[in-house]
């Protein structure tokens, strides 16, 4: 090994506690962050199908409207025809 590569590994042993603690905290905060972003889909998709689901009918879209159709002409002209439908 050269000497460079000597004094590298002997300052990573000096300082493993150190590193070894960074890189758990940075694992740590990338797992909290995928757990957080995974939260917010989850809750957004649910309120949305929460909404979809509990929609209320607007009120002029409820009224029944009634017509009353005058079927008389219809009436006698069916009866003209040959075939009696």
């Amino acid at each position: 090994m050269s000497q460079k590569k000597v004094d590298a590994y002997k300052d990573y042993k000096k300082n493993k506690d150190k590193i070894l603690k960074k890189e758990k905290a940075k694992t740590r905060f990338e797992i909290g962050a995928i757990a957080v972003v995974c939260a917010a889909f989850f809750i957004w998709v649910g309120f949305s199908v929460y909404q979809k689901a509990t929609v209320k009918a607007p009120e002029a879209e409820a009224a029944v409207t009634a017509t009353e159709v005058n079927m008389t002409d219809y009436i006698e002209y069916m009866s003209e025809l040959p075939y009696g439908y």
